[in-house]
């Protein structure tokens, strides 16, 4: 009886054991098939992928971008005191990752500017006067954008597109020339360095439109207008006369010529 009961456990662990190689034996198969497959599908579809690349260029350029640029202000007493005019130089660089979209980056150096009139206190000779203080600021960034660009099929050679997308700019220098008109009708005139009223990023939101024309079937040459609207207040510090935080966002808008290849 106890020789029929060990043989019948026996027999039960030998059907597992064999179950269970039989088992991982399948898995195995199956992931060798599974590897085999995957090999297969990248082997057909690299074709048709190095084929879509050919298709979806990288173009490169570059622009020259003038602008008008002005600076709105929050600050009590704060006003805008006119437009200044600016320039912008830049490589670029349209990524497609459809046949008609591409992420549009590169990095342009910017020249901008913006007028602000205020009341503030001056530090002379004989001691600290009040009066009102116009300003022209100018600045100078290192701007990096990214932008989506939409482009439209040809016509003829020309093709339209649009653009939206955010920009960042590193500010590089920044300088001012001070008018300032005291209380008694005296005007002294001076130039600053700002660099420690104005903070060091300036981020924004970029929104264009424009048109390529096609020399040939690489090299178009490049009409747009674009608006760049700052996120962040530019200025640091507070007034000498008040004590209010100075804040203040530059925006311009710019006409674009450029050249891709």
């Amino acid at each position: 009886m106890d020789l029929t009961i060990r043989f019948g456990n026996e027999l039960v662990n030998f059907v597992k054991i064999t179950k269970m190689k039989h088992l991982k034996k399948m898995q195995k198969i199956k992931q060798t098939n599974f590897s085999v497959c995957a090999l297969t599908a990248i082997f057909i579809m690299l074709p048709s992928f190095l084929t879509a690349q050919d298709k979806l260029p990288i173009k490169l350029g570059l622009k020259v971008a003038p602008n008008m640029c002005w600076m709105n202000t929050s600050t009590k007493g704060y006003s805008y005191d006119g437009l200044n005019a600016g320039v912008t130089v830049g490589f670029i660089s349209d990524i497609y990752f459809a046949e008609r979209y591409a992420f549009s980056t590169g990095f342009n150096f910017d020249i901008y500017g913006g007028k602000l009139q205020y009341a503030d206190s001056l530090m002379i000779p004989g001691g600290k006067v009040n009066g009102i203080m116009s300003r022209k600021y100018n600045l100078f960034y290192l701007e990096i954008p990214l932008t989506i660009k939409m482009q439209t099929k040809e016509f003829g050679r020309f093709s339209f597109y649009g653009q939206i997308g955010f920009g960042t700019a590193f500010r590089m220098t920044a300088t001012s020339r001070d008018e300032f008109i005291t209380e008694n009708g005296e005007m002294t005139t001076e130039k600053n360095d700002i660099r420690d009223e104005t903070t060091l990023i300036r981020e924004s939101v970029i929104i264009g439109i424009g048109t390529e024309y096609h020399l040939d079937q690489d090299t178009r040459l490049i009409f747009g207008i674009s608006y760049s609207n700052s996120l962040n207040n530019i200025l640091t510090g507070s007034n000498s006369k008040t004590g209010f935080n100075q804040r203040a966002w530059l925006n311009y808008a710019e006409l674009c010529i450029g050249i891709l290849f």
